[in-house]
């Protein structure tokens, strides 16, 4: 299945850039929090995107992660108000949740971050992958 990247993660935008679809949201960086990432991907499923991955699940494990990358289908499927519900849920879970500071963090830390936000994309691509095969 081909699919789009929704993120806030430069090295994810970096690593998938030449080989596929990434939206980048490059703005979000100075307050890089979970919602804003979340809203952008509700915006493509209001349009008949299908979401492909968990939305927040790994967030909550690591709730200081202030990167997000969640896949979404790159064609349009109707067919979607699951990833509607899915979206919203998670958009109202994201709202309770507390917002990373930024600045407390050292950059090597941000670094790791975006590390852990990366590989967990890669998984969630494996997994569509092999589901799709």
């Amino acid at each position: 299945m081909k699919f789009k990247i929704i993120t806030n993660n430069k090295k994810v935008f970096h690593f998938y850039k030449e080989t596929d679809d990434v939206i980048y949201l490059k703005d979000t960086l100075k307050e890089a929090n979970l919602t804003k990432v979340l809203a952008e991907v509700y915006k493509y499923v209001l349009k008949g995107h299908k979401l492909l991955s968990d939305p927040i699940i790994y967030n909550i494990e690591n709730i200081e992660n202030p990167f997000k990358s969640i896949l979404i289908s790159k064609d349009i499927d109707k067919s979607g108000i699951n990833s509607l519900k899915m979206v919203k849920g998670a958009l109202k879970i994201s709202k309770k949740l507390p917002q990373p500071d930024l600045e407390k963090n050292t950059k090597e830390r941000l670094e790791e971050y975006r590390y852990v936000d990366l590989n967990l994309l890669r998984n969630s691509i494996k997994e569509l992958t092999i589901k799709n095969n």
